[in-house]
């Protein structure tokens, strides 16, 4: 494949500038005013947390439930944990399509407490999984009985939903919150600027991407590939962090030949060890990517990092750079 140079005037470290130079240029008018204390606010998962965080500014920081190193597909609640569901104001949620477990906890320890499925947000673009066939239906059913039927939950890879998502949460807060409203509505605005900037700037970015095929860990990146047009040719994991049977293996590993794919995206919440054996029989490349901002800290600015962090990882496995002469 011949090289492109589309990229060279704006690479990966340029957008992260960018985005943090668009941060401080965007708070021309100022904080608004906070007239009170804001209300215990509890987030599901890190994305959701990184959200309301961007519409609660100085107000202060939601706390997170399920922790950016677990999968929500697979938690269990603790102690400390339950505890924050009863001290709770509001609790903002994927729903029980993502954070299988927690349906149940916030029935009973959230009962006081606002509870938002953010799934059900207005403004949402939301894309129906395809159906798998008999065995891989089988294959996907675990103790939880989650499958990859209905609705794809992980709204928050689109940047148009995030901004969707980003009004609906200054909408909650404003109500229960009322004294707090126009700073609510003024971060909120200025976190749909900054999401909408990025997305423009990056489907500009990964043009050339977009035409090379590529595998990810599990069905989960269907909004990113809508969002900017990327090739994503198949999955490895029918159910997130349960191994693939020997079929679906099978039918992967001449995927990876017939269309020569290149590269397969995995994540950090999940053993790479089925990643390790496909690259080990096919040479695919692999790529860390993490949808979940393990190691981001907590800022209005969080969202961004999330996406820019996926975009540099995509970028890095699908247009690998030439290495330097050893000469």
């Amino acid at each position: 494949m011949r090289a492109c140079h589309l990229f060279a005037p704006f690479p990966i470290k340029s957008l992260v500038l960018f985005v943090a130079i668009l941060a401080s240029a965007l708070v021309t008018l100022g904080p608004i005013q906070a007239h009170a204390a804001s209300p215990k606010v509890v987030a599901s998962i890190k994305p959701v947390q990184a959200l309301v965080k961007a519409v609660m500014g100085e107000l202060g920081d939601p706390v997170l439930l399920i922790p950016a190193t677990a999968s929500p597909h697979q938690f269990s609640l603790k102690p400390s944990q339950a505890r924050t569901l009863e001290d709770a104001d509001v609790v903002f949620w994927i729903g029980p399509q993502l954070e299988i477990a927690l349906s149940g906890p916030l029935e009973k320890l959230a009962a006081s407490a606002q509870v938002v499925e953010l799934l059900k947000a207005p403004r949402l673009r939301r894309l129906n999984y395809e159906p798998e066939d008999a065995d891989h239906e089988n294959e996907a059913e675990n103790e939880h009985g989650h499958d990859h039927n209905g609705v794809d939950p992980h709204i928050w890879l689109s940047p148009s939903n995030a901004r969707a998502l980003v009004s609906h949460i200054a909408d909650v807060l404003s109500e229960i919150d009322p004294a707090n409203a126009d700073a609510y509505e003024h971060n909120a605005d200025q976190a749909r600027q900054k999401i909408g900037i990025l997305a423009r700037k990056t489907m500009q970015y990964v043009a050339a991407m977009r035409y090379v095929p590529y595998l990810v860990q599990h069905d989960g990146y269907g909004y990113l590939a809508l969002e900017f047009g990327f090739n994503e040719v198949g999955h490895i994991q029918t159910t997130p962090g349960r191994e693939p049977g020997a079929k679906h293996v099978a039918e992967i590993i001449d995927l990876i030949k017939s269309k020569e794919v290149k590269c397969l995206l995995h994540e950090p919440q999940f053993p790479p060890k089925m990643a390790q054996r496909l690259q080990a029989e096919t040479g695919i490349a692999l790529r860390e990517v993490d949808p979940m901002g393990i190691n981001l800290p907590l800022s209005e600015d969080t969202y961004l990092r999330i996406i820019q962090d996926i975009i540099s990882s995509m970028e890095v496995c699908l247009q690998p750079r030439p290495q330097p002469s050893a000469e």
